[in-house]
């Protein structure tokens, strides 16, 4: 699909995906570590030079023990697992300038990319990149850490070709794993017909649905450019 049809299609619906309320896990993984850390900094300080003299030699051990080993280890747990989630955020992502077209575009209320179509539609309230590319959390594949470590990388020495493209196929399961149990998907004649080739992955939903990013003529490097930045610049 050449770059101009690809703008020209007309797209349907234009709600932007509702904030999460509340506090996250990674929000709430991130206070866990950092009252460890200050309740183990002040504690050891407290009772190495304001309770020593005053509690039992067994107590002093035991309040050591505590400050040295378990809030520490509180905090790592903490501090890691907010690491994690935060790296499942669209800031996470973005935060690469090689990934702003993707952003950008996804954002765009008249992209007619997967991406933008689901982001409008509310159907994925947050984390909308990770998602649908959820092969690189810590449950991901030895096969997707490699990737992302390549990504890495490609990225730090800036050696990353352009335009950037994906490697490989994208496998179906991550649209059927919310698509496959909607009656809107089960109500289409060939969505059922093609139920075997579509879990084997013989054939792919975009062939249908359309590209999921923008086409490689779109993806500027740098600055990054919206479709319809370029759209108004034709």
């Amino acid at each position: 699909m050449s770059a101009t049809a690809f703008s020209a299609l007309s797209q349907v619906g234009s709600v932007a995906p509702e904030a999460p309320h509340g506090a996250t896990l990674g929000d709430t993984l991130w206070a866990i570590a950092f009252f460890a850390i200050v309740l183990g900094v002040l504690g050891l300080v407290l009772v190495e030079f304001v309770w020593k003299s005053r509690i039992a030699k067994t107590t002093y051990r035991w309040l050591l023990l505590f400050g040295v080993l378990v809030l520490p280890a509180f905090a790592l747990v903490g501090s890691t697992g907010s690491m994690f989630e935060e790296m499942k955020t669209v800031g996470a992502c973005n935060s690469c300038h090689v990934m702003n077209t993707f952003v950008e575009d996804m954002r765009d209320p008249n992209s007619p990319s997967l991406a933008a179509r689901h982001f409008r539609s509310g159907a994925i309230p947050s984390k909308q990149c990770y998602s649908c590319h959820t092969g690189y959390g810590i449950f991901g594949t030895l096969e997707a850490k490699r990737d992302g470590l390549r990504h890495w990388v490609l990225y730090v020495t800036g050696t990353w070709e352009k335009p950037i493209t994906f490697k490989g196929s994208y496998p179906n399961a991550n649209c059927l794993s919310c698509h496959a149990v909607s009656r809107s998907f089960q109500r289409v004649e060939s969505h059922l017909a093609l139920g075997q080739m579509l879990a084997a992955d013989e054939v792919g939903c975009h062939s249908c649905h359309g590209l999921p990013h923008p086409p490689r003529p779109m993806r500027a490097d740098p600055p990054a450019l919206s479709s319809a930045a370029l759209q108004e610049r034709r």
